[in-house]
């Protein structure tokens, strides 16, 4: 179990059987483990390197094992960093292979193409290659009334990662849409999300559009996207945008509370600002003269009062109704 931490498993044992008898010296553990000396030794170095060991108070020749909630935990903090770093060169790697592939298609396609996804699996795909990739902004229309709980799911995963990046969305529902609970429920979290949402009587076709570059059409007609159109032409995609933008630009904007409702004590006052100042909770705390439960008690209630689930969305709440 703890190889992850750059253990093997000799050194692994020999650790474990340091934790759980304290007293034991090379010979004990070696008879136990049936390991040589030297074996155990090896394991001793490599515990002491990995600063696992400590001298023994009143014997500096004996080694004891430092309590695992302290040792261990060091380790696994320098492993998170590493992972972490991981992660920032495969989004930087994502990053570059997309790039590439944009150019690759410039220069193979200038003129743009259309592609026909006819498999449902792949059309959702690629709708989730393109949402992952988006830097910019992505359109939408959804028309029709109730949205299928799928496609409510796949709508609010695919907002999560783009607001997450700062990327604009601004989507468009029909105002009948409204009428079933799931879909309203949806557009309100959109809302408060960071998202841009309008309703309009009717929609001229479902639609998506990516970065001002890419656009999704149904290859039939009707509201329902069970094959689709994906559509690079710089002429067509321009026209799309600009069909969008005259159909947003006389929609009506979602309304979910008051815009703006400043009716806020100083303490949500104050938390707000800790909260657009990037503070953890243990800073508050310190800043507030109370106890890290009692912040993340007073943070709760802010939280309810404001509908949000989280610092995003509280900032984002207590913005729109004007207490910044």
């Amino acid at each position: 179990m703890l190889e992850v931490l750059g253990l093997d498993a000799r050194a692994s044992r020999v650790y474990e059987v340091m934790v759980s008898q304290p007293e034991w010296t090379v010979a004990d553990i070696a008879a136990h483990l049936g390991a040589a000396p030297d074996e155990v030794r090896d394991a001793l170095d490599t515990l002491a390197r990995k600063s696992l060991l400590r001298p023994a108070e009143g014997h500096p020749e004996r080694l004891r094992a430092i309590n695992p909630a302290i040792g261990l935990s060091a380790l696994l903090a320098g492993q998170e960093a590493e992972l972490a770093e991981q992660r920032a060169q495969i989004a930087r790697t994502r990053q570059e292979a997309a790039r590439l592939a944009s150019r690759w298609t410039a220069s193979h396609a200038p003129h743009g193409s259309v592609e026909l996804l006819e498999d449902e699996a792949e059309l959702r795909r690629r709708q989730e290659e393109l949402n992952e990739r988006s830097r910019l902004e992505v359109l939408s229309f959804l028309p029709g009334g109730a949205q299928s709980a799928d496609v409510l799911a796949a709508g609010r995963e695919a907002a999560e990662g783009c607001l997450s990046r700062g990327v604009r969305i601004r989507a468009a529902f029909t105002t009948s849409a409204m009428n079933d609970a799931a879909t309203g429920a949806h557009t309100e979290w959109m809302d408060r999300a960071g998202a841009e949402v309008r309703l309009a009587p009717a929609l001229p076709t479902r639609l998506v559009v990516w970065d001002n570059h890419t656009a999704l059409v149904p290859a039939e007609p009707g509201p329902v996207l069970r094959a689709g159109l994906l559509l690079t032409a710089p002429g067509i995609v321009t026209a799309l945008v600009a069909l969008f933008e005259a159909v947003w630009a006389g929609a009506e904007p979602l309304r979910t509370e008051a815009p703006h409702d400043r009716s806020a004590d100083p303490q949500d006052l104050q938390l707000v600002r800790f909260l657009r100042s990037g503070l953890t909770d243990e800073a508050m705390s310190r800043q507030l003269g109370v106890s890290v439960r009692t912040t993340r008690r007073m943070l709760a209630g802010l939280y309810a009062r404001l509908g949000a689930r989280c610092r995003f969305e509280a900032g984002y709440e207590a913005a729109r109704r004007g207490w910044l």
